[in-house]
């Protein structure tokens, strides 16, 4: 006969739920994602994880001791060093004023901005709040000097390569390897009107000094770090529009929801859409024709318009789209709703091989700087292979979680696309009007045609 649980140990099980519980809520409640590691489940994927580790350089903790970045620190001592001659003559001070006032900001906000890092990187190697402190002044002060002076044609003020320049730009869009808003608003002088510009200036590897462009401050203050910053730009603010309310925050609610949905999507790939006569083009609607939320689909008699944001694949893009996938993977992130997976598995549908690539070359939607279509193919590809959108594909292919921006465009591409009489008009038009030998073809049948038909009438009547 079995012994009842004890209840010393039934009260430790039932403390040890509640405190779960309480975690979870705690998570829900804060609706800022900290700063940290690549979730597990994605890193154990090699391929996966290549593109979320720093080659170069470190920010923030988490990569603060790998012994291959050493080189790194260099750089960052010269920008720091940089960044206060600068920064004590504009605050009409000398260095080391400057310097200790730079520091003291830092030291009486050193608790919240340490909060805002996953709990486990602050406590790992055991740093006390003056170690944070000098880390957090180093990484702060050389991130903003290399954000307003990166230029890839003058290498000057930063005193690199061009490869080398390459490598911590690309570093400084990954995960691990974010700082703070928090801390980057703390030093710079300006205010976010600096800051703004810094931001812009390093997205667009330094093309807004290089032409003396004003910025008009478009600058998102709700931004918690690069990686957020970018992410707004990209998606921008009326996909929030688009997102089903929290309550509906599921696939089978999103699915239940949209009128007339339809529960298969037959289409594979952009070759398919071509064939019923849908034609792509480059999106030149609202204020941003380049945002991942300015894509539409019209239908009429003889085929369909979908428009898509332009966008340029290069070899920098693998290591931004993945790290923004992984960011809106981890488990705090309730702040957005998978935009940006959203758009990945869009034109996971729409893309299989290099020939659908190449259609959207030719339509002018995409520039390819990658070494083929075929590469960039693979790449999309990959990217659906790690969507939460495919695992959570309960009732149709490839569908959208969340974007119901997404999943009415595939609905009305769907039910253009499964409509017989359309796809029948269209197949004609194609065959007889697709290319201009077939037109010249076609009208030659019908000269011949006329004139059989004015020499009978001629022979009958005379």
């Amino acid at each position: 006969m079995s012994k009842e649980i004890d209840d010393n140990i039934m009260n430790e099980w039932l403390i040890k739920l509640k405190e779960a519980e309480k975690r979870f809520d705690e998570k829900k409640q804060n609706s800022t994602p900290k700063i940290q590691r690549i979730p597990q489940f994605l890193k154990q994927n090699d391929r996966f994880a290549k593109y979320c580790t720093p080659k170069f350089i470190s920010f923030g903790p988490i990569h603060h001791k790998d012994p291959c970045l050493q080189q790194g620190k260099e750089f960052k001592l010269l920008w720091t060093s940089n960044f206060v001659t600068e920064y004590s003559r504009k605050m009409k001070k000398d260095t080391n004023q400057a310097t200790h006032d730079l520091l003291e900001k830092i030291k009486g906000d050193i608790e919240d901005l340490k909060k805002l890092f996953i709990e486990d990187a602050i406590l790992e190697e055991g740093y006390d709040d003056n170690y944070f402190t000098w880390m957090f002044f180093v990484d702060g002060c050389s991130a903003l000097y290399f954000m307003e002076n990166v230029d890839m044609h003058h290498l000057e003020a930063l005193n690199i390569k061009l490869d080398q320049l390459m490598y911590i730009w690309r570093d400084m869009y990954l995960l691990e390897n974010q700082l703070p808003m928090r801390l980057l608003k703390l030093l710079s002088e300006s205010g976010e009107g600096n800051l703004n510009h810094s931001l812009l200036n390093f997205h667009t590897l330094g093309r807004i000094k290089r032409l003396n462009m004003v910025v008009i401050p478009l600058y998102n203050s709700d931004a918690i770090h690069i990686l957020d910053h970018i992410r707004s730009l990209l998606v921008e603010e009326p996909m929030k529009e688009n997102i089903i309310p929290n309550q509906d925050d599921n696939l089978e609610n999103v699915i239940r929801n949209t009128s007339d949905q339809l529960s298969i999507y037959t289409y594979k790939n952009i070759r398919d859409l071509k064939a019923v006569g849908i034609e792509v083009k480059p999106c030149t609607i609202g204020e941003n024709p380049s945002s991942w939320s300015n894509v539409h689909f019209s239908s009429n008699w003889l085929g369909g318009e979908l428009r898509l944001p332009m966008f340029v694949f290069n070899d920098n893009t693998p290591y931004i789209f993945q790290n923004l996938l992984a960011y809106e993977m981890c488990p705090d992130n309730f702040r957005h709703k998978y935009e940006c997976c959203s758009f990945f598995s869009f034109m996971d549908a729409l893309i299989d091989t290099a020939e659908d690539v190449k259609e959207l070359r030719l339509s002018g939607t995409l520039i390819n700087m990658l070494a083929s279509d075929e590469d960039l193919a693979n790449l999309i590809n990959e990217l659906g292979n790690d969507l939460p959108t495919k695992l959570s594909d309960i009732y149709s292919t490839r569908a959208v979680a969340f974007s119901t921006k997404y999943i009415n465009v595939k609905r009305k591409i769907e039910k253009h696309y499964s409509t017989k009489w359309r796809r029948w008009l269209a197949q004609g038009y194609n065959t007889y009007f697709g290319s201009p030998w077939s037109i010249i073809a076609f009208l030659a049948a019908l000269v011949a045609l006329v004139l059989t038909f004015i020499q009978t009438w001629f022979t009958i009547h005379h």
